[in-house]
């Protein structure tokens, strides 16, 4: 080739068709260089997961205690109220039930309205887990007009029947006593033979129990009066005036009560009219 023919190729001077050849090998070099810049990029090396320790439980404070009421004293015949044979008593409250024996099942006879004034004949006998009177109407005067009747005395500090202040027009009652264990009681003076003893006992259990009354005059020996085996209702008993005929030493003296029993019981001394003398044949 001629000098003058001859021509440099420079950097602007580059045939036609070169530009494209070298760009397409620079893309194929360039595409492997990307690839293994992305295969060789550090994959980060997973770092544990810290456990998490579980919060301990709180102990639970061991329960309160429910608190527990207070046990109360069941009532027994020393909370009745105390009556004295041939005193007086008032209701402290209405509907009070007069029944044909002492007991929750027995008949009921009247029913007794607020302050309306007793008669105090026998009692009290512990029946049903209550205390019983047998009262009587003092003067048949105010209803409801009633003879004598059982009446439960309820228990202190809220009886049903309280104190009262006030004269029968007749009172037969002499003395009386009442008790759930055996002793002496009295004395009692009788004038005169017309006199009946009317008694009753109630088990407290249910073996039942005796019920033994003796009469011992002043210096003298004792003279058997009752003699009762109780089972489970209450067993009434009436020692007329016949008893005090065939015994004379019991009249006129200081008599003590002997009692030998388990039972729950009440006794009473009263006045009977006097059988008439026999006419002259």
């Amino acid at each position: 080739m001629s000098p003058d023919r001859m021509r440099y190729f420079g950097p602007l001077d580059r045939p036609r068709g070169v530009t494209p050849i070298l760009r397409a090998v620079a893309l194929l070099l360039t595409v492997p260089l990307l690839a293994g810049c992305l295969l060789l990029e550090p994959v980060p090396t997973p770092q544990p997961v810290p456990t998490r320790s579980p919060s301990p439980t709180p102990t639970e404070a061991p329960p309160s205690p429910t608190p527990q009421p207070t046990a109360q004293p069941t009532p027994g015949l020393a909370d009745v109220p105390a009556f004295a044979v041939g005193g007086s008593a008032a209701t402290a409250v209405g509907g009070l039930r007069l029944r044909t024996r002492p007991g929750l099942d027995h008949l009921v006879t009247a029913v007794l309205g607020p302050d309306v004034g007793v008669l105090i004949g026998l009692g009290p006998v512990f029946v049903d887990g209550q205390g019983w009177y047998l009262v009587r109407d003092p003067d048949r005067s105010v209803p409801p007009r009633f003879d004598e009747g059982w009446a439960a005395a309820g228990f202190q500090p809220d009886p049903f029947l309280t104190p009262a202040a006030f004269e029968p027009a007749r009172n037969p009652y002499l003395a009386g006593s009442a008790g759930d264990r055996s002793g002496d009681f009295g004395p009692v003076r009788l004038s005169d033979n017309n006199v009946a003893i009317r008694w009753i006992a109630a088990a407290l259990t249910p073996d039942g129990c005796n019920f033994w009354v003796d009469l011992t005059p002043a210096g003298g020996e004792p003279v058997p009066a009752v003699r009762a085996q109780v089972g489970g209702a209450p067993a009434p008993g009436d020692l007329f005036s016949t008893y005090f005929e065939d015994h004379p030493e019991l009249i006129d003296t200081e008599l003590l009560v002997n009692v030998d029993s388990a039972c729950s019981w009440a006794l009473s001394f009263v006045r009977v009219p006097g059988r008439p003398a026999p006419s002259p044949a």
